[in-house]
């Protein structure tokens, strides 16, 4: 047999070419079982706080699951071990993707808090909770204020724009959140602001104290946030155990704190109250309270605050208060005292401030009494007192509270008699109401002048004036010669059914017209009778307050207006005019009126009479007198 080497080889090759060919095929296909393919990919819903993470080093991060084909490494176990173990916050990461393979493996892609670091890393085998190469992790831990703390008030110790966790306020503390940052990038504003601590806690990396601040005045409330303790400096120290601090607020704003002291009393014991239960309300030892009163108000003097009495509510807090604690009292802001006023605080029998009128007087200089000490106690001249009798009336118009039978006590006239102009004096109002008195109005009728030279009205019974009427030639008339016919009787026979009283009305009217009577005389005699008359309406009487109660001018115009004296009338009188409509010699009749409109009034004391000024109208025709 022949060998042919040649052929040999060449199908050896073949077939080895074959075998290879065979090989790479089944290679391929045993890589494509190796690698998984994703069934679910999605962006994580919960909350984010929760999905802090930090890593067990059991896994690396990748640029994408790390059995998926193409998958590169990021971070290696090493470098994740020493990334846990880091005492920077910024070495925090957040999971916020969550990805699922055909094999039931779980992913979660990964970012650190610095954002330097991002991946995907195995994170076991359920969703339900972080596994395989992650675990949740706490960034930051809340921790109790210390009594000192709790009490205390602070200050920025060096305000300036360093995101050094010292020098501004964060909305989270530094990197405890992911992309959560600074409340102020500069404090500079807030030099002088002053803060309480509300929240303390600590970071889990650093283990760095850090607090959440709030300002004591609402103005600088934009610097609220966290901060580190410290980057803080103490201004007010914390309370002695015998002491309760005594924080003054606005009482429209709870965190302005208007000023603080400290009540000490001696041999207090720490823990315990400065008053009584008794039901639901506190009560305060006399000398407690007495002391209270006067060393509130003293602090208070000056800035625009004032308590007097303290009421219920105050004494509440106070009676409830701890030694060595604190506690918040409500003060109301006001208005700024003239030098030549007293302002007189008005408050109820329990104490609750109701609200202040000023006293001014003219050429007063602050500092001075307003009134005057006559031997025995302070007292006013009797003009102070019917003025301010006046303007604490009026100011309690309203309010459920009045004085004593609506005149001032002697009480109450000493306490405002031993005022300083430019300061504050307190009085006791009562809401048992006084007797009333009425007060009569009498029309005043404005002149060119206005009220200067009004003139005083008179009220008629009516319905017509009281004028007589010249119609020369006529038979009929009641005055000598016959000529003469009142409105009174020219009114009867004209609503009047009597032949006899009809026909005298229809002479006279032929009278007027035949005789050539100067009707335009006739007509303004007949008004003119009417100005500064008006018929009396039912009720004239006002209800001003008790008697001496000072009104103004307003209110009595008010009532008056509410007891339909806002507009009167006069009596009608008798307008008298040619017929020429169908060529009669019948004159005409017609009834005018005039119309009085109350435009102010005059202010006074209750008990006697108001002057009430009108406006008249031109007239007006009356329809079916």
């Amino acid at each position: 047999m022949r060998f042919d080497l040649k052929k040999s080889l060449f199908i050896s090759m073949a077939a080895l070419g074959l075998f290879a060919a065979t090989a790479t095929i089944n290679a391929n296909q045993a890589d494509a079982k190796t690698y998984a393919r994703v069934t679910s990919n999605s962006k994580m819903s919960s909350d984010p706080t929760t999905r802090n993470i930090s890593f067990t080093g059991g896994n690396a991060i990748y640029t994408k699951a790390g059995t998926l084909r193409g998958a590169r490494l990021v971070a290696s176990t090493a470098t994740l071990s020493t990334l846990a173990n880091s005492n920077s916050s910024s070495d925090n990461f957040r999971a916020y993707r969550v990805a699922t393979t055909n094999r039931g493996s779980v992913y979660y892609k990964v970012v650190s808090f610095d954002q330097q670091t991002r991946g995907w890393i195995y994170g076991g085998k359920s969703t339900a909770n972080f596994g395989g190469g992650t675990k949740q992790f706490t960034t930051f831990s809340t921790n109790n204020l210390s009594d000192a703390q709790q009490n205390s008030l602070y200050k920025i110790a060096s305000p300036g724009i360093a995101n050094d966790g010292k020098t501004v306020t964060y909305k989270k503390p530094a990197w405890t959140q992911y992309k959560v940052g600074r409340q102020v990038l500069d404090s500079t504003p807030y030099a002088n602001a002053t803060f309480k601590i509300i929240q303390v806690g600590t970071r889990t990396r650093e283990g760095d104290q850090w607090v959440q601040v709030q300002a004591t005045d609402n103005q600088y409330s934009q610097a609220n946030g966290w901060i580190l303790y410290s980057g803080l400096t103490l201004t007010q120290t914390p309370v002695a155990d015998n002491a309760i601090r005594i924080n003054l607020v606005d009482s429209s704003n709870n965190n302005n704190v208007v000023k603080s002291f400290d009540y000490t009393k001696t041999g207090a014991q720490k823990g315990t109250r400065l008053g009584t239960q008794n039901g639901a309300n506190w009560t305060l030892a006399a000398s407690d309270q007495t002391q209270l009163q006067n060393q509130i108000n003293t602090n208070l003097s000056g800035t625009g605050y004032y308590v007097g009495a303290l009421n219920q509510t105050q004494i509440n807090a106070l009676g409830a208060a701890t030694f060595g604690g604190s506690v918040n009292i409500a003060v109301t802001k006001q208005t700024a005292i003239a030098d030549n006023a007293v302002r007189i605080n008005m408050v109820t029998p329990n104490g609750t401030f109701l609200k202040s009128v000023d006293y001014p007087k003219t050429n007063a200089t602050k500092g001075n009494y307003l009134g005057y000490w006559n031997g025995n106690v302070w007292a006013l001249s009797n003009d102070d007192i019917t003025n301010i009798n006046g303007i604490v009336n009026n100011a309690l118009t309203g309010t459920g509270y009045f004085l004593t039978n609506g005149q001032l006590t002697s009480a109450q006239q000493q306490a405002i008699a031993a005022g300083r102009f430019g300061d504050n004096v307190t009085i006791t109002v009562t809401n048992t109401q006084p007797v009333t008195t009425t007060t009569t109005v009498q029309p005043m009728l404005n002149g060119s002048l206005g009220i200067w030279n009004a003139r005083q009205m008179n009220s008629l019974a009516g319905p017509t004036v009281n004028d007589d009427i010249t119609i020369p030639g006529f038979a009929g008339g009641s005055g000598a010669g016959g000529s003469t016919v009142s409105a009174s009787e020219l009114y009867q026979w004209s609503k009047s059914s009597d032949a006899t009283l009809k026909q005298k009305f229809t002479d006279a009217m032929k009278a007027a017209n035949a005789q050539g009577v100067d009707l335009a005389t006739i007509n303004t005699q007949s008004k003119q009778a009417a100005n500064l008359a008006y018929l009396q309406p039912n009720d004239m009487k006002l209800n001003l307050g008790a008697s001496g109660a000072y009104y103004t001018g307003d209110a009595a115009l008010t009532q008056a207006k509410s007891n339909n004296l806002g507009t009167i009338y006069s009596p009608i009188y008798p307008i008298i005019a040619q017929d020429t409509t169908t060529g009669a010699t019948q004159a005409k009749l017609t009834w005018d009126r005039l119309t009085y409109t109350a435009q102010t009034a005059s202010s006074g004391f209750s008990g006697g009479t108001v002057n009430v000024y009108y406006t008249a109208d031109n007239g007006t025709t009356v329809t079916n007198p």
